[in-house]
């Protein structure tokens, strides 16, 4: 072959290449585009395992695709992958370096990694891509901050006041930086600046005089709160910042002056004397304040009559400090000015039916569990207030209400929604359906005593897995000992395997441990001693036990025939 025919035939081999190589190019890039939507849908569809697997097939393709990078790392970021998406977010942030989101989500991660050492130079990055975006130089000073890089901290709060002007947040950063150098005197002088520039504002004299308690001086404090008081007389919070500086000197009188005189202010709204309450609720170990913070929550009810939150707020507290009946009034003043709001209901059907008033909790059962069907917490207790009535098939569409509509990662509520459904199941003779209620319970908390027991008891009164009961009641015995009610369970669960001296040492352990010797107790004693051939122990064991259940209500009729037959009967 010829130069000319051997150049004509590599020009020729050169352009089908070429055309290959440009169509499969093409092949590739719609590839690629197809994919990438493929995973945005399965994102959104919330298939988030199937869209990292379609990035990755992307990414094969085109491994400088920095868009798939950037959704990677959001999606390993949302399933606290931090180190995959630290990786994923840097290789999108080295293929466009200009892309301010890029770097805004590789900041994000290493926030959450607290890796504020890699923050500074993200920060540099963004502050050079918007240089007319203040957060960013505030973000870069901050992390300086963090990263106890001091000098270099106070450089860039500098470039911000020189670059924005002037401003509070850079007086308060500076002087939280002369704190850590341990330069008190500075830190004083860079907050003096504010009320200097502001004399008639709180705010400087606010902040001055917190930092003179930080450092320990109150008098200081209490110098510049007068000063502040002289120049806006009734302010409500130096008031409050001087009940503060008070209490640091042990002057309770004045501190409580102080504050009374800040919460009877109309200069504080209703919000504010809110927000206050609930900060003084914070600490209820402080029993000194106990009477204060309640005379300042019925100071609230008077002034804001028709506000049910003031009367809830004051149920809460109440409530917190165990006065629970004044707690329900509360309440139910609440209610009766607002209905619509679950956690009211939720309180006050806590309330009754920790107080025993099963009455009064089932009538605003009905009421609450009809206003709040999917309000899990508001069902439960709608629940426990119709199981305690005897009105199981009420109880057991709460309990199943409240299972519908409970997270899944609320395992406390779960397990003891489980729990309550299988005591209801139970009650309804649906013993398949209970075995399986407390099954569910003790798979999210296998040391949740009360579902041991009653699960145990259960089985017991059935004569069912009598081996599995016996572990489940020694379990709830060893992880809370010396409980009655677990001992007698335990007791039965030895009767119904008729290991019977065994089950005469436990039901005297649940007697000893008895505040007061129950109807149960006494007749699962006389059962146990008629089983052990003291016939005349056990018929007086039945005597006991018969007077003490007519007195409280028990049905008797079955112990008055063991009685007159002198016989254990089931």
């Amino acid at each position: 072959m010829s130069w000319k025919n051997r150049i004509c035939a590599c020009l020729f081999v050169l352009l089908i290449t070429g055309e290959y190589v440009l169509a499969q190019a093409q092949v590739d890039s719609s590839e690629v585009k197809n994919l990438y939507y493929q995973a945005l849908n399965e994102k959104a569809r919330g298939d988030l395992d199937l869209a990292k697997t379609t990035f990755h097939k992307l990414l094969k393709l085109d491994e400088s695709n920095d868009a798939a990078y950037f959704e990677l790392a959001r999606l390993e970021l949302e399933d606290k992958n931090l180190g995959d998406a630290a990786i994923h977010a840097k290789k999108a942030t080295a293929l466009k370096p200009d892309n301010e989101w890029y770097w805004v989500l590789l900041a994000d991660v290493y926030k959450q990694m607290e890796d504020f050492k890699s923050l500074p130079p993200i920060f540099d990055h963004l502050v050079r891509i918007k240089p007319e975006k203040k957060e960013y130089f505030y973000d870069r000073a901050y992390a300086l901050f963090l990263n106890n890089e001091l000098l270099k901290s106070l450089d860039a709060y500098n470039e911000i006041e020189q670059k924005f002007g002037k401003d509070d947040n850079i007086i308060i950063a500076r002087q939280e930086i002369y704190l850590k150098q341990k330069q008190p005197k500075k830190a004083v002088a860079e907050v003096t600046s504010i009320i200097e520039d502001e004399p008639d504002s709180t705010k400087g004299y606010l902040l001055l005089a917190n930092l003179y308690l930080k450092l320990n001086k109150p008098k200081e404090a209490l110098k510049v709160l007068d000063e502040g008081h002289a120049r806006i007389p009734g302010d409500p919070y130096i008031s409050l910042s001087k009940a503060d500086a008070y209490h640091n000197l042990k002057d309770e009188e004045k501190s409580t002056r102080e504050l009374k005189m800040a919460f009877a202010s109309e200069r504080m709204d209703f919000e504010g004397k809110m927000r206050l309450l609930i900060s003084l609720m914070s600490d209820p170990k402080n029993t000194e304040m106990a009477p204060i913070i309640r005379e300042l929550a019925n100071t609230l009810t008077v002034s804001y009559p028709t506000d049910a939150r003031a009367f809830a707020l004051y149920g809460d507290i109440l409530a917190q400090q165990k006065q629970l009946r004044e707690a329900r009034e509360q309440y139910l003043k609440a209610i009766d000015i607002n209905s619509r709001v679950n956690t009211i209901w939720e309180q006050l059907l806590q309330i009754e039916l920790s107080l025993g008033m099963q009455k009064e909790a089932l009538a605003h059962a009905y009421k609450a569990s009809a206003l709040f069907p999917q309000q899990p917490l508001t069902q439960f207790f709608s629940g426990h207030a119709f199981f305690m009535e005897k009105k199981y098939t009420d109880a057991r569409n709460c309990f199943e209400a409240a299972l519908n509509y409970t997270e899944e990662n609320n395992t406390m509520l779960l397990t003891q929604v489980y729990s309550s459904l299988g005591d209801t199941y139970h009650a309804l003779d649906l013993s398949a359906e209970s075995d399986q209620a407390y099954e569910e319970a003790l798979a999210l908390d296998s040391n949740n005593v009360g579902t041991l027991n009653n699960y145990a008891y259960y089985l017991s009164l059935r004569k069912s897995k009598l081996e599995e009961a016996a572990k489940m009641s020694k379990k709830s015995n060893e992880l809370e000992p010396n409980n009655p009610t677990f001992q007698d369970t335990y007791a039965w669960v030895l009767f119904q395997q008729g290991n019977y001296e065994e089950a005469k040492k436990w039901i005297e352990k649940a007697i000893a441990n008895s505040g007061e010797t129950s109807f149960a107790l006494l007749e699962h004693y006389g059962d146990i001693l008629f089983k052990l051939g003291d016939i005349e122990n056990a018929v007086a064991k039945w005597k006991q036990a018969k007077q003490t259940g007519e007195t409280t209500g028990e049905n008797v009729e079955l112990l008055s025939k063991k009685i007159d037959a002198k016989k254990y009967i089931e």
